[in-house]
């Protein structure tokens, strides 16, 4: 008995978002676009390598410290 009253619970809270969801109804719409711009990937590419930072990495990989020097 129990199971079934944990169904029905779930089926009406269920039918009753669904419902509530197509019941509501919103005044705003989105108008499309009057003007489009084309996005020019070798503008961008040409234009974001200037003035970037340079990164230098000091390699540590192979540092061996001598046992008698400590």
């Amino acid at each position: 008995m129990r199971k079934i009253t944990m169904y029905a619970v779930a089926t009406l809270l269920v039918l009753s978002g669904v419902g509530g969801w197509i019941a509501s109804t919103t005044p705003a719409r989105v108008e499309a676009a009057t003007s489009v711009e084309t996005i020019d990937p070798m503008r961008i590419m040409m234009n974001a390598s200037r003035d970037l930072p340079t990164a230098e990495l000091t390699d540590y990989t192979f540092v061996f410290e001598h046992p008698a020097s400590r």
